[in-house]
């Protein structure tokens, strides 16, 4: 018996994102797919492996590739039973997907014979040059990283002497639009690895500095862990990803406060809630609030927020004296209060992210899927490198942003990541540049609130991507309890 869980255009979500979306489940997933041209195909996933697909009387890996190669057409996801007897796998999502997008990659710098060139040659008359000459290969530039200690320990809180409060009571702010909704319908639980048919190429291996996998993350003084966002370039997408990560970490149980760092391009803009803040985080480490002035609630009550300023700029001078101390004490006391504290930076690793990171007990690099952003993000690893060894945040991982797998440059950024960056950095889950992204925030609402009978399928990455970073955090999942509909 099929159960639906979604559907829609792969003009909207690409068939890559939609397998990101079901692929890591425990279930058996099927994704059927209505091509152009009357073209049909179904492919099956369960537990981050490709069961199977299959496209007309083609079966296996090239039907797999063959159905990458259309972005007309419509998908439809359902669940049923687990057959008793399941093929070999056709190998793991993660390199399949990797194959099929680098081949629509190559696409791109094949150039195509065209009528013109046809025309042309079958008169005799040789084509113009800008006709006839094939086109040149492209490579965006290697991913460069600065190796890091393999073992990084947890910063040493070091409280300051306390700056005189402001006498300002609180004052009760309205709930931001953040309310729940019905969990969704992925299962984000680690996948149980299964062992490559020698074909399938590994990924990469991480250099010799960074170790297989990710390193044992230290908790600091209690359980709570800081995990702040970090990128060298502006305009990567650290705060909307911060902001729907944090919200999926609340989502699946965990207490979670999210921070915003950033004075430029804050959290609460991208919800329409400016106006309500009364204080910030940059009030509080220039003494001029108390936390509870600038904590703020919303209707998820494992979900707060501190904004980064309140009505008005703080003095931006006292933010340079004692600055690593004051957010050491404002964010080591968070986290008292809080599983994961989440918090958002400004643009760059110097300045005020490098006194923030201090203070973190973790990072996550979010890496712009355009060359621009490829070009500039050594200075992430330069950046942590300058950090002294007592206080470097661990690295989580890397979070490719904006991901737009029709155009050959922002593929061989994805390329080049999976090629450069160290193995246990790169994250599964990658965000793909969306409409849907820009329809959130002119409503003012993370995207699990633009439709809360429907969000978009991309709202469920942000699930996959929080289920990864709390596998790695080793922060324990909170089963929800279930709760009557009448009392």
């Amino acid at each position: 018996m099929k159960v639906g869980i979604m559907q829609g255009s792969l003009r909207e979500f690409d068939l890559a994102q939609v397998l990101q979306v079901v692929g890591l489940g425990r279930q058996y997933t099927g994704v059927e797919l209505s091509l152009g041209g009357g073209r049909t195909g179904t492919i099956f996933v369960k537990s981050g492996q490709v069961v199977s697909a299959s496209e007309g009387e083609q079966q296996g890996r090239d039907a797999f590739r063959d159905l990458f190669r259309s972005n007309e057409g419509d998908f439809f996801v359902f669940r049923q039973d687990t057959p008793p007897d399941l093929p070999e796998p056709l190998g793991t999502l993660d390199v399949l997907l990797l194959d099929a997008l680098t081949e629509r990659s190559n696409a791109f710098f094949e150039r195509p014979s065209s009528p013109v060139n046809e025309q042309v040659t079958q008169s005799g008359v040789a084509p113009p040059s800008h006709l006839s000459a094939p086109m040149p290969p492209l490579r965006t530039p290697s991913i460069a990283v600065t190796p890091l200690p393999e073992a990084l320990p947890a910063p040493v809180y070091v409280a300051p002497a306390a700056p005189a409060p402001v006498n300002v009571a609180p004052a009760a702010s309205a709930p931001v639009n953040v309310a729940p909704v019905a969990p969704p319908p992925v299962n984000v639980a680690p996948a149980s690895p299964v062992p490559l048919a020698p074909s399938v190429p590994p990924r990469k291996a991480a250099p010799a500095t960074f170790g297989s996998r990710p390193p044992a993350f230290a908790a600091p003084a209690g359980d709570g862990k800081i995990v702040t966002f970090a990128s060298p370039k502006g305009g990567s997408g650290k705060s909307t990803i911060s902001l729907n990560t944090a919200l999926s970490l609340a989502r699946r149980g965990h207490s979670v406060i999210l921070v915003d760092g950033d004075v430029n391009g804050d959290v609460l803009s991208a919800i329409d809630a400016r106006g309500r803040a009364r204080a910030g985080a940059l009030d509080v480490v220039s003494g001029s609030a108390r936390i509870e002035d600038a904590l703020m609630d919303t209707v998820l009550t494992r979900f707060k927020l501190m904004p980064a300023v309140g009505p008005k700029l703080p003095d931006l001078d006292a933010l340079s004296v004692d600055a690593n101390g004051r957010w050491s004490a404002l964010l080591g006391d968070l986290a008292n209060r809080a599983d994961v504290v989440v918090v958002d930076t400004p643009a760059g690793m110097f300045g005020v992210t490098r006194a923030i990171l201090r203070a973190s007990t973790h990072v996550v690099g979010v890496l712009q899927a355009e060359v621009l952003a490829a070009r500039s993000f050594v200075r992430f690893s330069e950046g942590l490198a300058t950090i002294p060894e007592e206080q470097r945040p661990a690295v989580v991982g890397v979070v490719l942003n904006m991901l737009q797998t029709r155009h050959h440059a922002s593929l061989g950024v994805f390329q080049d990541a999976l090629a450069d960056l160290p193995s246990a950095w790169l994250f599964d889950t990658t965000i793909p540049r969306h409409p849907a992204f820009l329809d959130a925030t002119h409503e003012g609402v993370p995207l699990r609130q633009l439709d809360e009978s429907a969000p978009p399928p991309v709202a469920f990455l942000f699930d996959n991507l929080a289920g990864e970073i709390a596998e790695r955090l080793a922060v324990r999942r909170v089963e929800a309890k279930p709760q009557r509909l009448l009392l």
